[in-house]
């Protein structure tokens, strides 16, 4: 089986350091923000890996970059042959 693999930009891993960074100063512990960025990255490897062409076209943004969401954020992503690459991750009720 060809696997294709995901990778986050540096824009998009950024905004998740951001993210985890938040939940801490929220006073949550350790283990709940770990399995709470790591719930991410399994669901977009569950569905990116199956349904790599799910998410919404986001012309916009360029050819090929589409959108997805998963709880309140949302994973703009592009489609290479090898690898599915998040290029960035937003909270929906933020500009």
């Amino acid at each position: 089986m060809n696997e294709r693999i995901i990778i986050f930009s540096p824009r998009a891993q950024t905004r998740l350091n951001e993210i985890a960074d938040y939940l801490y100063r929220k006073n949550l512990s350790k283990k709940f923000v770990r399995d709470y960025i790591n719930s991410f990255e399994k669901w977009l490897n569950l569905v990116l890996g199956q349904f790599p062409e799910s998410g919404c076209l986001m012309s916009e943004y360029g050819d090929g970059i589409r959108r997805i969401a998963y709880r309140e954020y949302s994973f703009i992503y592009r489609v290479n042959i090898k690898e599915r690459e998040i290029l960035t991750i937003y909270r929906e009720n933020e500009p």
